[in-house]
């Protein structure tokens, strides 16, 4: 992710991350992206059911009728051997996601059980079954930060989730959720069906004093693979950047972050280059320190039968499961080659993507590479800088030898 306002506002700086590395204590949560451990951070999904049906949903997530034994889904000590093995391997964070993860009955214990033994967790909602009362057991149960999914404004937000009411039903969830003390973002995937929405959802975010906002870009994945054609022009990407970085640099108490294609952070390094060189460099370190897309390096999927996959998104490509072998065998395996070469991307990037300058910064999206060109490691069909920019000739280049 890139955090825009921290980056624009000087909030974010190497002195700052210095500070904290050189004393231990837990590291806050923004720094987590900067983290070099070589343990990932795993979004595992913790059920396949879901009370909505999502038109962007990357796992066809199913309806909540379904029976637990007939998903095959991973049981409460399963769950728990997972979190032992990551917290063994000191994984900074583990998410938990779904389809809709407020369905699992265990949800709390196991939250409970990660916080007890020192993971960090986080959690993933569409928040449409968030009461009051669910509210406060997710404080309880020591939830570092919960993400909520808006699409859009009531009309266009309930067609996304495929469920009249889902807008009220989830913008409730999320006042309930700062009304107990939750630290809570919104989240909104911008398609061309929802293009006009992104300024009407960010002024929602700041009207609720809800402290975060995530841009998310579609990725191919799931039933985002069936919407292609609902994805934005790149031009167009480049405009909802200019709006971004334009609301970011005067954002007040709110984070405006973008998420999925990492082409963003280039594009405001560009902006800081122009607007304030004498910091151009520090920015441009924080980016290179982030390293861009994580896929099969800082992030992992488990997803609810217990496959591993790179990321989240990338369901079609398993490399194995916590029921053969420990999460920590199968990531930290050397002879697998996938592995290896996605620690590696510069090395293998092509096209469009191998010719940037600047690719140490973002190494593309490897999902969207893989579903537009064939191959993993062919150009991201979302990146939507020039030659020029690629080339950059239009910012400032640490010596990175």
């Amino acid at each position: 992710m890139i955090n825009c306002t921290k980056l624009l506002q000087s909030t974010e700086t190497l002195k700052e991350i210095k500070r904290y590395s050189a004393v231990e204590k837990e590291t806050p949560k923004w720094m987590l992206r900067f983290s070099k451990t070589a343990s990932p951070i795993v979004v595992w999904n913790t059920t396949r059911k879901c009370n909505l049906r999502c038109a962007h949903c990357y796992i066809n997530a199913v309806g909540e009728e379904e029976s637990d034994a007939g998903m095959g889904e991973l049981t409460t000590r399963e769950a728990m051997d997972l979190i032992e093995d990551l917290v063994s391997i000191k994984s900074p964070m583990l998410a938990f996601s779904g389809g809709e993860p407020l369905l699992r009955n265990d949800i709390y214990e196991l939250n409970v059980y990660a916080m007890k033994l020192g993971l960090r967790t986080i959690l993933s909602t569409n928040s449409t079954l968030i009461t009051r009362d669910v509210a406060k057991k997710i404080k309880e149960a020591g939830f570092a930060y919960v993400g909520v999914s808006l699409d859009g404004t009531e009309e266009v937000h309930d067609r996304f989730r495929g469920a009249k009411g889902a807008f009220e039903k989830s913008l409730q969830g999320l006042r309930y959720l700062m009304e107990a003390g939750v630290k809570t973002g919104v989240r909104f995937a911008i398609t061309n069906q929802n293009y006009d929405e992104l300024s009407k959802v960010l002024e929602i975010t700041r009207r609720e004093k809800i402290p975060r906002f995530s841009l998310f870009q579609l990725v191919y994945g799931g039933r985002g693979k069936e919407i292609i054609d609902w994805d934005i022009f790149n031009e167009q990407r480049r405009m909802v950047m200019d709006y971004i970085i334009e609301e970011a640099r005067v954002s007040n108490g709110m984070n405006i972050v973008t998420a999925d294609n990492y082409a963003d952070g280039i594009y405001l390094l560009q902006n800081v280059a122009e607007h304030e060189p004498e910091r151009a460099e520090e920015v441009e370190k924080l980016l290179a320190m982030q390293s861009g897309c994580p896929a099969g390096d800082g992030l992992a999927n488990v997803d609810n039968q217990g496959n591993v996959h790179l990321c989240p998104y990338w369901q079609s490509r398993t490399i194995g499961n916590i029921r053969e072998q420990r999460f920590s065998d199968i990531w930290f395996d050397e002879e697998n080659e996938i592995l290896a070469k996605m620690r590696d991307k510069t090395r293998y990037l092509k096209g469009k993507c191998g010719r940037c300058r600047l690719n140490h910064l973002c190494m593309g999206c490897r999902v969207r590479a893989e579903v537009a060109c064939g191959d993993p490691f062919g150009e991201d069909p979302a990146c939507y800088l020039t030659e020029e920019e690629i080339a950059g000739e239009k910012v400032w280049l640490h010596d990175r030898s």
